[in-house]
């Protein structure tokens, strides 16, 4: 780009390219940890780059994160009875009777009786072929692993991307799900979600609890107050920030449960009303302070 100065002109590179602007060199936007931002592929072009999704999965509106496509909406999937759509790719199920053909979308009737694929019984989880000896050899669908038990079918990251919604690697067990740097994997394993959507979602029980602790201490701080009931003290009631705050007069102590107020008796004074009580009470109207000090 020529851009007109007020003595010379300057030359600068476009968008997507760096140089000192007379010569110019394409900027590879997925080369970097990041992956130009792209979950799934990233390619670049001259001056821009482009993100693209594997096969079950469509391009979110950001153009950069990669959602899955329900493919049991468009004609049922191609499937004869049942479509279950899954992370990244959809299953055909065929109803009580019938088992799925090789094709992996028509349902073919079962027969009640002998050892063969005909047999509801034969135990394949996926393609059941009769076996030149007799009895059955079982396969799996294209993207998954027959177990040891040689039935059952263990899914890998090459069907549906083994329904990760990012990126998958495959372990003895199955597929492992991870993320892109900048999501972080949801706790169903499979989905990812931005990190501060997943700082929302783990604090989110914190968050709640600490309103619940809030709203009942509120409740109580409305519930106690001096003016109904005098706080629930025996003596003085003061209101405070942190609810009621009760007291006692001199001569009482305040109980373990902050309200109830109860007396001290001096000894020698107890003492005397004991042995001398008509003497006690005479001394007493005029030795308050020795006798009755909380008066």
């Amino acid at each position: 780009i020529c851009q007109n100065t007020l003595k010379l002109y300057k030359c600068t590179c476009k968008p997507g390219y760096s140089g000192e602007g007379k010569t110019c060199e394409d900027i590879d936007e997925c080369d970097n940890e990041f992956n130009g931002g792209c979950v799934h592929e990233c390619f670049n072009i001259p001056g821009n780059y482009r993100c693209i999704c594997y096969d079950g999965f469509m391009l979110a509106q950001d153009g950069h994160n990669c959602l899955d496509m329900d493919e049991c909406l468009v004609n049922n999937g191609g499937c004869q009875h049942t479509c279950i759509n899954t992370v990244g790719s959809y299953e055909c199920r065929c109803n009580e009777g019938f088992f799925l053909s090789d094709n992996q979308h028509t349902c073919i009737h079962r027969l009640e009786e002998g050892v063969s694929c005909m047999n509801k019984d034969h135990g394949c989880a996926h393609i059941c072929k009769e076996a030149p000896k007799g009895g059955v050899d079982c396969e799996c669908r294209p993207g998954f692993e027959l177990a040891r038990n040689q039935r059952d079918c263990i899914l890998t990251c090459n069907h549906g991307n083994g329904g990760c919604q990012h990126s998958c690697e495959d372990a003895e067990d199955g597929p492992v799900c991870g993320c892109h740097p900048e999501y972080t994997v949801h706790t169903n394993g499979r989905t990812c979600i931005e990190r501060v959507e997943a700082t929302t979602e783990i604090s989110e029980n914190n968050v709640t609890a600490g309103a619940d602790a809030d709203k009942r201490v509120k409740r109580r701080l409305l519930m106690e107050t001096c003016a109904v009931n005098n706080g629930g003290c025996d003596r003085t009631c003061k209101d405070t920030s942190t609810g009621v705050h009760c007291s006692c007069p001199i001569g009482f102590t305040l109980q373990l449960d902050g309200k109830t107020c109860k007396g001290k008796v001096h000894r020698e004074c107890a003492a005397d009303c004991l042995f001398w009580p008509t003497v006690c009470l005479i001394f007493s109207l005029f030795h308050t302070e020795k006798y009755f000090p909380w008066l």
